[in-house]
């Protein structure tokens, strides 16, 4: 069987959507060598053969990241100065054991260039909204000057780059992942003007795996009213306010609610919080989104999938731009609301929570978007497309 290769940036949002992926790798009998942090290794040794560890050379403050024109130049910056480090690093830890096809994330542009300098055929994977001419996250997100002094330096950077590397791949198509075959984490259903995306575009749906680190929860015996489950993701969860309100407004609804701080919030800190609130730093969503019955999010795309899968309906706070639009499309689609952060009261939380587990309109929403999620394929179709990448054989 074929030796395989993952590339992805060291992030939860960016590793998570592909373990589903490897996982069905391995189960086919391939055999899958996957590059990260020690951070990350733990969850990544669960679907791989074997595991190349590094060190970050330019780890971003991800929670200063906005999206916002300025941002976006610096972590395009970071991307680049961590793929001038990389690449020789993973370029001579795979030296006599090349992979037979590389899967890299759009953002891990190392697995990209290293593909290309092993003549490997590779597929990409992109576990968010994607874009093309009809529709693009900057169109209406960001604030972005074409014109921006900053983004030119950039760019002059970029070319050298390249040109140092000896690789042939035009800088905008690296940055925008054009002439690739994509496998995209989402149904199309849920992509903004997805029927305009060609055939390169494999929306698959969330890949899903178990992540045992995490451990495991069960619904209590006993729980007869409805399940709320609350977290804001591992960037941008430093709230402690935020968690307050949301246990203070759903506490008392007759159920049950689960909230996951993350590592930005001492759950000690919070303080007395009613009997029927559980926190936790980490939790394991999976096992709650099963049973849950709403799903107080920041809208972070791993999570939103997550939910989809599960057909349960959100509410949906954002913490940054791309979580917006995330929200957005949750709202559009009727398969949840949006809430503003800003000035968000315990009255004015506990009265949308109760209004959206009263709403059966989105329950059935949210469910008829479940079943479409779960056809498209997941993990399998990922891997049948892999597949076929490795038996047309052509690198890219």
């Amino acid at each position: 069987m074929a030796h395989i290769a993952f590339f992805t940036p060291a992030s939860s949002g960016h590793i998570n959507p592909t373990l589903g992926v490897a996982a069905e790798l391995l189960r086919r009998g391939h055999r899958v060598t996957y590059a990260t942090t020690d951070d990350y290794a733990e969850r990544v040794a669960e679907v791989s053969t074997r595991i190349v560890r590094y060190e970050e050379k330019h780890a971003g403050d991800f929670r200063s990241f906005k999206f916002t024109g300025r941002s976006l130049i610096d972590a395009m910056s970071a991307s680049l100065a961590e793929t001038a480090g990389l690449y020789p690093e993973l370029r001579d830890a795979f030296a006599g054991d090349r992979p037979d096809l590389v899967v890299h994330d759009n953002g891990a542009w190392w697995g990209r260039l290293l593909a290309e300098h092993w003549g490997t055929p590779s597929v990409q994977v992109c576990p968010m909204l994607v874009s093309n001419d009809s529709w693009s996250i900057s169109d209406r997100y960001t604030r972005f000057s074409a014109f921006s002094p900053r983004l030119w330096t950039f760019f002059v950077r970029l070319s050298k780059t390249l040109r140092d590397l000896g690789s042939s791949i035009p800088p905008k198509d690296l940055l925008s992942g054009a002439g690739k075959d994509s496998l995209v984490f989402i149904p199309r259903a849920f992509q903004y003007s997805g029927d305009t995306f060609d055939d390169s575009y494999h929306f698959v749906g969330p890949c899903l795996h178990p992540r045992r680190f995490l451990g495991t929860w069960q619904r209590p015996a006993d729980l007869e009213g409805p399940l709320v489950l609350v977290t804001l993701g591992t960037i941008y969860n430093q709230r402690p306010e935020f968690f307050r309100t949301c246990a203070e407004a759903c506490g008392g609804l007759g159920g049950r609610v689960v909230i996951a701080v993350g590592d930005g919030v001492d759950p000690a800190g919070l303080g007395a919080l009613p009997p029927d609130v559980e926190v936790h730093r980490y939790v394991a969503q999976l096992d709650v989104l099963a049973h849950a019955d709403l799903f107080i999010t920041h809208a972070g795309m791993g999570s939103t999938m997550e939910a989809l899968h599960h057909g349960v309906p959100m509410l949906a706070v954002p913490q940054m731009a791309e979580e917006q639009a995330n929200a957005d499309r949750i709202a559009e689609l009727g398969i949840g609301r949006t809430l503003d952060p800003a000035g968000l009261t315990v009255d004015t939380l506990r009265e949308a929570v109760r209004d959206l587990l009263a709403d059966d309109t989105v329950l059935r929403r949210a469910r008829a978007l479940r079943d479409e999620t779960r056809a498209a394929g997941g993990a399998p179709a990922a891997a049948d497309r892999i597949e076929a990448r490795l038996r047309d054989g052509a690198a890219v």
